[in-house]
């Protein structure tokens, strides 16, 4: 709040055509999700809750990462195909939920590729492949930028200055 309050100009000093090119493109959006579909945005968001829960949990195998990419792939071309049983503008639920359904997406492709990149066990994520910390190359915090509908990903130092990083050992007796 005090990094908005310091701005010498708020949203308002923005040109109009800012917001109206962005209300064009999310009528464009919503108008493409209330088209005529085959693919029931109930059935996708179910195979992409299964999708992560069986790959991308806490243990993280890169072959099995891959393969979850590949299937969310699949699941964000059916969702540009989807059917809403309701076709009205106003106050409609089931384009919301389409809506954020296609964020769903993009989100599970970004928390996939950020833990295939990652080859190393850090915190609660472990790497049978990686069963060791990888301080040298990873740490890091990972970003992720949305970029011409492709997902990038970025690194940025993490700050060990007030807490030098250690293991975590669950073994009692040490």
């Amino acid at each position: 709040m005090k990094y908005a309050k310091s701005l010498e100009k708020g949203a308002e000093a923005a040109a109009s055509t800012v917001f109206d090119r962005e209300k064009k493109r999310q009528e464009e959006k919503s108008s493409a999700a209330l088209a005529d579909g085959t693919e029931n945005p109930m059935t996708i968001w179910r195979e992409l809750g299964d999708i992560m829960t069986e790959h991308v949990t806490v243990t993280r195998i890169n072959k099995n990462l891959e393969k979850a990419d590949a299937q969310i792939r699949v699941l964000q071309e059916r969702a540009k195909k989807m059917n809403l049983s309701d076709r009205t503008r106003w106050s409609n639920q089931t384009l919301n939920f389409a809506r954020e359904l296609e964020n769903m997406i993009i989100l599970a492709r970004v928390v996939t590729l950020g833990a295939l990149a990652r080859n190393e066990s850090r915190g609660a994520h472990y790497k049978p492949d990686f069963p060791e910390r990888d301080d040298a190359n990873w740490l890091k915090t990972t970003r992720a930028k949305w970029v011409n509908s492709e997902i990038r990903l970025s690194y940025e130092p993490v700050d060990i200055s007030q807490i030098t990083p250690r293991p975590r050992r669950y073994d009692a007796a040490k």
